[in-house]
């Protein structure tokens, strides 16, 4: 009897966002997740007198990624815009982790040199039962896939 390879789909619920040692609280939505590179065109001739076009994997691209969460009293995000905004605060590293229904890590997508680029609050309405929430938009270099 041969090897079934056994596939179980992530649930979508199951995610954090860590960044400088800070593990973010009440994220509600991750967007952006993309890892892209250039595309290089190599153009050549056969022998025989045929063009040839081929293309190649540059260079990684940026990329942005807008984190999602309940606004709260935590200031993390707000606190992290205006350091970057006043020049106090270097690039930094943040994570994106994937945990399974057990919360374990299963998939990290690190975001490499990344900085905070706006912080939108979502809109407030008098009387109203939504879940006011704040939207953080990160610029980064590029994108690492890992699992666990």
């Amino acid at each position: 009897m041969g090897l079934i390879d056994k596939f179980d789909a992530i649930i979508g619920a199951s995610f954090g966002f860590e960044f400088d040692s800070h593990q973010a609280k009440g994220i509600m939505e991750i967007s952006g997740l993309k890892q892209e590179f250039d595309m290089i065109e190599v153009k050549t001739q056969t022998a025989d007198g045929k063009y040839v076009l081929n293309k190649i994997v540059g260079r990684a691209k940026s990329g942005t990624v807008t984190i999602t969460r309940a606004l709260t009293e935590d200031t993390q995000f707000a606190d992290w815009v205006k350091e970057a905004a006043e020049g106090k605060l270097p690039r930094t590293n943040g994570s994106v982790i994937v945990y399974d229904t057990m919360m374990s890590p299963i998939m990290r997508y690190s975001l490499i040199d990344c900085q905070p680029a706006s912080l939108e609050i979502g809109t407030l309405k008098a009387a109203d039962t939504a879940v006011t929430t704040e939207k953080l938009t990160l610029h980064h270099v590029g994108m690492q896939v890992e699992k666990g």
